[in-house]
């Protein structure tokens, strides 16, 4: 299916399950086309040519399907907020059916944690659901849930300090219309990323080119809300894993243009097309954004350490739009070439 005949769907439908047997933790979600990391065609930078893309979801959007079953699952036990989350992305996931297993670990009256599974391939209509020697286990995940809004304990001053200062907060209206002094449409919306199919369910704003001399490349400031054709969604707790998950593209910040490519050495070509797949993330939930504490709008601080022999580490910091802490991340990525992403799966699809 090409870029163009991809419906745009709301988030809260694109990682909506089904409960199948709630006694043995089985639900099946439908993982969207809308959410891939590459659908049809996109130029190359510097080139005439165009690259055949995959399709492979973003993680962190099928880790929020997983955190939805989650969420789902301890409903009745009046638990349905992540405190934690640690997610192993094991192989490849694919647009389509899934079997998420839920299993209750540890339960507790304020904490209970789940291990879960999500499964692709060799589904069956009935129970196992899964066919041990055909299905694969794309993700596996440690979560510990808990009631959010009743939490009470010990609260301290710990004002939140970012290194490198962003601009001053933009005005919602002004971002809308592009017309905020400080903040602008993120150049990689106008690039060869613009056609990433996952990224079309975010609009993002990046502070101006002018404010970014005393930046680190390696360091990203970004206000993000769902794309103006999916309505006035908002963002929940439960969509928090794609959010840390939504730009991580920290390499791209070091692209070199054509003409520097032509003066000297560079660390890679200008028309070189990565894949970064997330290998592990750790998110922990600062605030729930459930029923009012919805935000339309929402503040990340992006920073890696260092990118080195192929891998590196995000550290994500999101804020709302009162300057709020909401969840702090940590995730491994790999820097690999987009035809690793494009070859076919041998085996059980590891990366």
């Amino acid at each position: 299916m090409s870029q163009s005949t991809v419906k745009m769907i709301p988030f809260s439908e694109a990682t909506e399950v089904e409960a199948l047997d709630a006694a043995t933790g089985t639900y099946r979600a439908n993982i969207r086309e809308n959410f891939l990391i590459g659908s049809g065609t996109r130029p190359l930078p510097s080139s005439n040519s165009r690259l055949t893309l995959p399709t492979v979801p973003n993680g962190g959007y099928v880790a929020s399907c997983i955190l939805r079953a989650a969420s789902l699952h301890l409903a009745p036990a009046s638990q349905p907020h992540p405190l934690t989350t640690h997610f192993e992305f094991l192989s490849r996931a694919s647009p389509g059916p899934a079997i998420i297993t839920i299993e209750v670990v540890k339960p507790g009256r304020k904490l209970t944690t789940l291990h879960a599974t999500f499964h692709q391939h060799g589904l069956l209509p009935s129970p196992p659901r899964i066919t041990p020697s055909t299905s694969r286990k794309c993700i596996t995940a440690y979560l510990t849930m808990t009631n959010l809004t009743s939490a009470s304990g010990l609260t301290l001053p710990t004002p939140l300090t970012l290194p490198h200062p962003p601009p001053p907060k933009p005005s919602p209206s002004l971002l809308a219309t592009d017309s905020d002094p400080s903040w602008t449409i993120h150049p990689f919306m106008t690039s060869h990323m613009r056609n990433v199919a996952s990224l079309k369910n975010l609009e993002y704003y990046a502070p101006r080119a002018h404010l970014l001399t005393t930046t680190p490349k390696a360091t990203a400031d970004i206000w993000i809300r769902f794309s103006t054709p999916l309505g006035t969604a908002k963002f929940t707790t439960t969509s928090l894993p794609f959010v840390v998950d939504c730009l991580p593209y920290p390499v791209e910040a070091f692209r070199p243009t054509k003409s520097e490519a032509e003066s000297g050495a560079v660390p890679f070509a200008p028309d070189a097309v990565f894949w970064y797949p997330t290998v592990v993330m750790n998110l922990e939930v600062k605030r729930p954004l459930e029923g009012e504490g919805e935000k339309e709008w929402l503040y990340l601080r992006m920073q890696t350490k260092e990118i080195r022999e192929g891998r590196f580490d995000l550290e994500v910091v999101v804020l709302d739009e009162g300057g709020e802490l909401v969840a702090v991340a940590g995730c491994v990525n790999l820097v690999v070439g987009m035809e690793r992403n494009m070859a076919g799966r041998r085996g059980k699809g590891k990366i």
